[in-house]
């Protein structure tokens, strides 16, 4: 609001948008005052204070009176307050030492609050009670001390606040677990990704941290601030998680793939020594999700007759047979295929051709009743409902598209 504004035209609207109605939005104005509201007549300011924020009513009135709303609002049990109390008393201690004195039991109130809010964060939301640790000075703070020092044994439980608490005063004497639970970690790592944690807490979350589930946030945090944990992390990661794929690109993009990948091609391999149908479809699945893993010798042993012609992952292992130069007949045994079960076929058909063998439909499928006309592909003749995708993966129709253009 520009200074030379009329008094007469000043709103109730116009002193909310200039002080603020949050406690660091008035004790900015504190400090600063606008000339203009300062020479307000006394009438117009007992008529606009009723209809604004009594934060900014206090702002506008002055220290004494933003101190007088501060020890109010705290003792009515918004303990945060006293922290606004105690900055403006640290600029203003002249106003603000009379409103203290004259209200001893307001401040006794507010101290309750403040003791309330310190033991239920602790076994609640310790976060709060960290930052309530870090930011309280002065009388604030000399309170939040006798607090925890009441409940040093829960403080140890929350690590947010352990670390909170040895950052402002490392010489007090906290059991932190040997072997903590993995809601510890969990609280320890949160708080260790909005800043560093004192030395005991880090030194424990460091021994321990690869227990802790796996999320890309955690694989961050422990890349960059504890490396050396990170190849025990990835070791433990379930390869059957829903995001292992997040997890594997993670690992590809930070150089930290290695083990999982070593992992995977040991998995896929005993898959395919226990059942061979499975150890393939486990192949196949891998090299899908980006996963360079060799298709283990022992499938390449096994008699083809043991696998489900219709299924994608046998056409790949057909297509493998073909390029070391042995003949897979994938021909002969889609001809088979198609004479006692066309619907198969046409699976087998469709996954044949995206593996890229030299077949061709089947004269028994051309005039397959359920195929609908318009559904085969115009480059193989595939039908394209059998499986979703044919037309982005079918390497004739890419052929063709490349010579038409």
């Amino acid at each position: 609001m520009a200074s030379s504004a009329s008094a007469d035209t000043v709103t109730a609207a116009d002193l909310t948008r200039r002080i603020g109605v949050t406690n660091e939005q008035a004790l900015a104005y504190v400090r600063k005052p606008d000339p203009a509201l300062s020479r307000l007549s006394r009438r117009l300011r007992e008529e606009l204070i009723a209809e604004i924020p009594a934060v900014t009513a206090g702002a506008l009135l002055g220290p004494a009176a933003l101190a007088r709303h501060f020890v109010a609002s705290a003792s009515a049990g918004r303990y945060r307050d006293l922290f606004g109390l105690w900055e403006l008393f640290s600029s203003e201690p002249d106003a603000c030492r009379p409103v203290l004195l004259e209200r001893p039991q307001a401040l006794e109130r507010a101290r309750t609050a403040l003791h309330t809010a310190t033991t239920l964060g602790l076994s609640g939301r310790a976060d709060r009670v960290a930052r309530d640790v870090t930011e309280a000075r002065g009388l604030i703070w000399q309170w939040m001390q006798e607090i925890l020092a009441e409940h040093l044994d829960q403080v140890a439980r929350r690590p947010a606040v352990a670390s909170a608490l040895l950052l402002r005063d490392p010489s007090i004497e906290l059991e932190l677990p040997d072997d903590p639970d993995d809601a510890w970690l969990q609280e320890a790592a949160d708080a260790r990704t909005r800043g560093p944690l004192a030395p005991p807490v880090e030194q424990v979350l460091r021994d321990h941290i690869h227990r802790l589930p796996a999320t890309i946030t955690t694989l961050e945090l422990v890349r960059e601030q504890m490396p050396a944990a990170l190849d025990p992390m990835l070791a433990g990661i379930e390869l059957s998680r829903p995001d292992i794929d997040a997890v594997l690109a993670w690992a590809r993009d930070h150089g930290a793939a290695a083990a999982l990948q070593a992992r995977i091609r040991d998995e896929v391999a005993a898959a395919a020594t226990q059942d061979p149908a499975a150890g393939l479809k486990a192949w196949s699945a891998w090299r899908e999700r980006g996963v360079a893993v060799d298709l283990p010798a022992s499938l390449l042993a096994a008699p083809l007759d043991a696998f489900d012609l219709s299924r994608p992952e046998t056409a790949q292992l057909l297509a493998v047979h073909a390029a070391q130069g042995n003949d897979p007949d994938a021909s002969g045994r889609l001809e088979a295929l198609a004479a006692s079960n066309r619907q198969l076929a046409e699976k087998a058909y469709e996954a044949l051709v995206c593996a890229e063998l030299d077949v061709t439909l089947p004269a028994s499928l051309e005039n397959n009743p359920v195929v609908r006309d318009g559904t085969r592909c115009p480059a193989c003749r595939a039908w394209t409902w059998v499986r979703p995708g044919h037309e982005a993966r079918c390497p004739r129709l890419a052929a063709q598209a490349t010579t038409a253009g």
